[in-house]
Parts: structure tokens; C-alpha cells; sequence
């Protein structure tokens, strides 16, 4: 994570120099950039440096990376709506461009992008220190009742499915505690190290090689099962705090962008999700995969959005519609 930090926003990862395998799909660029809002180290940075790692010289492309944070994903929807649309920038989104458009009204938002692939599904977690004294969900609830306004519960930004499952956990438990937000998944792991803050809200991915390390330890997993590479940690739900969250990871690209594009990334991202090795980093990194057409994809992101509209109006963060 801090070698990425130090190596800069844009990193070029080689894929021409390897000849492109004869099942990937033709494409009209040799160099394509691909944008991520989160800082280095944080899920969307580690989610395309790793795809690109198998995706680029198996299909002979260029991939460059770039991180482009701030203002909850609203400064990476610009540089790709005011970008061409021409299939050489694409942006790996989770849910954040669709929170940050719901939630606030920014100069783009996720209508005037078009999905093109999801590739994975997220494995969120409540995540603490390995010498925490937290054993276990309750333990954390408890604390937080006995010291009013004490507990330090850190998250993403304010439009990250993070925040926004942090929320719903403060919602359901009638909490007062501090929630702590972050830019990145990457400087929350930090602070949760530290001990700047008691437990963080993120994705397995971001915390694994921590995890293995000895360094972190998962209180829950926030889905509706249990991690597959950590069966013994148990769901919020099991746990007594009805909570779940639903994070993917796929790219969208400027609206007006021809078919062929998403056409050509559908039939790749099918190939790499069934590649050796980026089957290895996935599987060990907890991501699931989760093929999406741009058609799915799209259904996918209009249905989040609606029900983001009604829990935001629900929680009282958007008034109601006359």
C-alpha cells in the first residue's frame, strides 16, 4: 500500500509487451486508462491494479491507472463525462457514483454514464486491531451504550457504501458514537492500526494481507453469509445487528460510447474471471465473481439507486417527494 502511495496517481502497467491471447475480443486502443476514485491502497485502487495484472498482457493492452479522488466520487464522474467516449477511458466504479448522485447533486452524476461489465461482487466487513478488545459484535455495542458518544467507528467518505453501512449500523442499534470518515480504505487501515479509531467499516480485499499478517481481525462479515476464506467469523445478523450491504466492482464509461466497446469488455472480463491466475487473486483476496452485460449491470445500479432514494429519504438525509 505505501509503495503505491510513493509511486504516484498514474501508474502504466505493461501489456503490449506480451503478444494478446487469440480468444480476447479486438480493441480499438492499445493504451486505455482506467480511473478509480479511491486513493492508493483503498478497494478501488487495489481492485483494478490487480485486474490489470493478468487482464493486460493476456489481451495485449496498456493499462494505465489513475487515481482521481475526492468529493465522493464526484471529481472522477467529471474527468470521464468531460473525456471521450471512445472506449480509452473507462472508470471501475463500486457504489459510490450512484451514493454521491443520489445523496447530493453534483455536476454529473451515474445517468450521464452508461455500464459497460461488473466483474466482481464486494465481501464487505467490520474489521479491528488483532489485540482489540472487541471479541465480537456485541462487545462493540455494549461499549458504545456504557460510553455515549466514545466509540470511534470509522468508514469511507460520505458517499461510500461504507459510510452508508455504518449509518444503517448507528440506525439500528440507536447508537451515539463517533462516525470517522476516511478518503480511503488505505488511510482507514492505517488509523485502525494506530488505534485512531476502534473498528473500521470496508471491503476483505482491502485487509486480507493484514489480516494473514496477524496485524487485523474480522468482527463480521456484513452480508447475508459468511466469508468463504473465513468461516468462522460470523454475519452482523448472527451477531444480533440486522445489517447487510451489497458492493460490486465493474466499469461504466461516458454515455454515447459505441456498443462495441462494452461488447469487447464483456466477452475479456468472461475470460480473465476464469484465468488462473487472477482466479488465485480474487479467491484469495475474498472477491466473488459476479459477470454482469452491461444490460444486467445497468438494471443492477437503477435498482440500487431507487432504494438508496428510499432509505436516504427514510433516514432523513433527502426530504420526502410531494
Amino acid at each position: 500500500m505505501l509503495s503505491a502511495a510513493l509511486f504516484g496517481s498514474a501508474v502504466l502497467l505493461a501489456g503490449s509487451a506480451f503478444a494478446q491471447d487469440a480468444k480476447y475480443p479486438a480493441y480499438p486502443h492499445k493504451t486505455v486508462t482506467l480511473i478509480t476514485s479511491s486513493g492508493p491502497g483503498g478497494g478501488g485502487d487495489v481492485f483494478l491494479r490487480n485486474l490489470v495484472k493478468t487482464l493486460g498482457p493476456r489481451w495485449g493492452i496498456n493499462f494505465v491507472v489513475e487515481n482521481v479522488p475526492g468529493s465522493g466520487g464526484a471529481n472522477a464522474m467529471r474527468r470521464i463525462v468531460e473525456g471521450p467516449a471512445d472506449g480509452s477511458l473507462l472508470y471501475g466504479v463500486s457504489t459510490q457514483h450512484v451514493v454521491v448522485s443520489v445523496l447530493s447533486n453534483p455536476p454529473y452524476s451515474y445517468k450521464d454514464m452508461q455500464p459497460v461489465v461488473n466483474v466482481l461482487y464486494d465481501s464487505p466487513i467490520f474489521f479491528v486491531r488483532s489485540d482489540s478488545p472487541f471479541k465480537t459484535l456485541q462487545d462493540v455495542v455494549a461499549y458504545a451504550k456504557e460510553n455515549p458518544g466514545k466509540l470511534k467507528f470509522g468508514a469511507g467518505t460520505a458517499a461510500s457504501i461504507d459510510r452508508m453501512v455504518v449509518e444503517t449500523f448507528k440506525l439500528r442499534t440507536g447508537l451515539n458514537m463517533v462516525v470517522a470518515t476516511h478518503d480511503s480504505g488505505g488511510q482507514l487501515t492505517l488509523n485502525v492500526l494506530s488505534g485512531a479509531v476502534d473498528i473500521g467499516s470496508g471491503d476483505a480485499q482491502e485487509i486480507t494481507a493484514q489480516v494473514e499478517a496477524g496485524q487485523m481481525r474480522i468482527l463480521a462479515a456484513v452480508m447475508d453469509t459468511r466469508l468463504a476464506n473465513f468461516p468462522d467469523v460470523p454475519t452482523a445478523k448472527e451477531q444480533g445487528v440486522d445489517v447487510t450491504a451489497t458492493g460490486w466492482r465493474g466499469f461504466v464509461v461516458k454515455k454515447g460510447t459505441p456498443p462495441e466497446i462494452a461488447q469487447a469488455w464483456e466477452k475479456a472480463i468472461q475470460l480473465v474471471l476464469e484465468d488462473p491466475q487472477y482466479k488465485e487473486f480474487y479467491t484469495k483476496s475474498n472477491g466473488i465473481p459476479a459477470y454482469l452485460s452491461a444490460q444486467d449491470f445497468d438494471a443492477l445500479t437503477n435498482k440500487f439507486a431507487s432504494e438508496l432514494d428510499a432509505f436516504f429519504t427514510q433516514v432523513g438525509l433527502k426530504q420526502k417527494k410531494n
